[in-house]
């Protein structure tokens, strides 16, 4: 028998208020079948289908219902809350903007609204439409919560902050909202903060990765990393897949220098994310502390397999290469460090110094003339440029770069060094004996700097001064050979042939091989 539509819509009431949606759903669909076509029955369908949790069945009912009547506000609500379930977000928004468009007054459309906007990144205009719902309903929980989201992905710190804190006053237990806090107080580095949500949060979650994560670096902030260990620790035993908690153990246990165990839990975060370049990083820094060379060379190229331009990574195997004398493959490091970072002045100098090592002069001034030309001084490339001059016997550039080594900005010894070997090469004592002088002025005297003196003393025919300086030399260094040796040919030259003597024998005592040389 057939029913009219309003029979069908009663008899389906009926069985609804019973609890037999299924049977009701069935009348109403017997009655569409029948040729009934209204709005009002596509919408009861869809109503039915939605409280079945078919939300692609009650989105496609409010369809028919719309097209049958396309300015209805509550079916394209209903509408937008099935396609928000079935996170279709893009529809959802357009489909709640015609609520609100044909019934501005309705607040929940645009709750709805600001809930799609953030799920599609868009928290200015989520946050627009959460203002406008709580034009009408000022307290609504869910409308403030994504005010307090939209604010904090726009990085409105304050609003974002006072917000969470005034609902959390109503709901201190709530675990979005202390996660949300939690988050923003990471992204400020709000570690008070943070602190205070972690520990809210563990105390109803104990094994929240969330609060353990939080609790983690807020005790790496205040350098307490025996506390730190102890979060990552319940993190990565409650949680054993997750990656950034056994990286965190390992920069727990490398602040604490257990850099074996270190090196386990980094080797644990890069299995698990092998993707992870800072995990590969991290492993090698802690396994070159260690010594454990290849396993440090290994560790870095795979980092740099995913991330060819990591500084840190350059650099530290830059220097393990160097350690080893592994020359070319470290300037080849360093050539690439300052192809992609120009501006690391530490890098050039390095790419400078190995070439220098190398015997590349031409292209170790080059190096070093690119770290000069940073704003910060380093004294040390300009001394090395003198040094290769001095290499390739461009002796009258050599002499010049030392000078400028020597100006008020840069006093450096070395330089002085240099020039003072300068002169000697060239015989020019007087010049080699005034150098010598400053370098005394200019650093603590070593036995060598004063055996140097005393020799140009001793060569401009100053045998007086010449044993004062050895004398001073061997007060340094007692037993010198060479300087006991001159001291007595500089005692012989002022008569005193018994100091003389005995000088040379305490030169020659116990020193057969000494002795050797004035027999041949």
């Amino acid at each position: 028998m057939n029913l009219s539509l309003a029979e069908s819509m009663i008899h389906a009431a009926s069985l609804e208020i019973a609890g037999k949606r299924e049977e009701a759903l069935a009348e109403l669909c017997q009655a569409r079948d029948a040729g009934h076509h209204t709005p009002k029955l596509y919408g009861a369908i869809g109503h039915l289908q939605f409280e079945l949790r078919r939300f692609q069945a009650a989105a496609g009912a409010y369809e028919e219902a719309l097209r049958l009547d396309g300015d209805d506000a509550t079916t394209h609500y209903n509408r937008a809350v099935c396609l928000e379930r079935l996170d279709a977000w893009e529809d959802a928004a357009a489909a709640f903007q015609k609520a609100i468009e044909l019934d501005s007054r309705r607040a929940s459309a645009n709750l709805g609204l600001g809930i799609s906007q953030l799920h599609l990144e868009r928290p200015q205009a989520a946050l627009t439409a959460f203002e406008r719902c709580l034009e009408r309903q000022p307290f609504r929980e869910a409308a403030l919560r994504g005010q307090a989201v939209a604010w904090h992905l726009l990085g409105r710190y304050q609003e974002a902050s006072e917000s969470y804190q005034r609902l959390l006053s109503r709901d201190a237990r709530s675990e979005e909202l202390l996660s949300n806090a939690i988050s923003l107080a990471i992204s400020h580095g709000d570690y008070e903060l943070l602190a205070r949500c972690s520990e809210r949060l563990l105390e109803t979650q104990p094994a929240s990765p969330v609060a353990l994560e939080g609790a983690a670096l807020a005790a790496f902030a205040r350098r307490d990393f025996d506390a730190a260990l102890r979060f990552c620790n319940a993190l990565v035993e409650a949680h054993p897949t997750h990656s950034a908690g056994w990286f965190n153990c390992g920069v727990a246990l490398q602040k604490l220098s257990l850099y074996e165990k270190a090196a386990d839990a980094y080797s644990r975060a890069a299995s698990l994310d092998p993707q992870s370049a800072e995990a590969f990083l991290s492993l090698g820094t802690v396994l070159h502390e260690i010594e454990r060379w290849e396993a440090a060379r290994e560790a870095y190229e795979k980092a740099l397999a995913l991330a060819p331009g990591l500084r840190t990574a350059l650099w530290n195997l830059g220097l393990l290469c160097e350690s080893r004398q592994e020359l070319r493959h470290a300037e080849n490091l360093y050539c690439r460090l300052v192809e992609h970072h120009p501006e690391a002045q530490d890098a050039w100098f390095r790419l400078g110094y190995v070439r220098l090592q190398l015997g590349d002069f031409p292209a170790c001034i080059q190096a070093f003339q690119a770290c000069l030309a940073f704003p910060k001084k380093c004294p040390e490339a300009l001394l090395n440029i003198g040094i290769a001059h001095w290499k390739m016997r461009h002796i009258e550039m050599a002499k010049e770069t030392f000078r400028q080594s020597l100006g008020p900005a840069a006093r450096s010894a070395e330089a002085l060094r240099c020039l003072a070997s300068i002169a000697l090469q060239q015989q020019d004592y007087e010049q080699a004996l005034t150098l010598h002088k400053q370098l005394l002025d200019l650093e603590e005297p070593t036995s060598d700097l004063l055996y140097n003196l005393a020799l140009l003393w001793q060569k401009r025919g100053r045998a007086a001064e010449a044993v004062r300086c050895y004398r001073q030399a061997l007060a340094l260094r007692p037993g010198f050979p060479q300087a006991l040796l001159n001291l007595g040919h500089a005692l012989m030259t002022l008569g005193k042939h018994e100091e003389a003597q005995a000088a040379w024998q305490t030169a020659l005592r116990g020193n057969l091989e000494l002795a050797e040389q004035f027999l041949v």
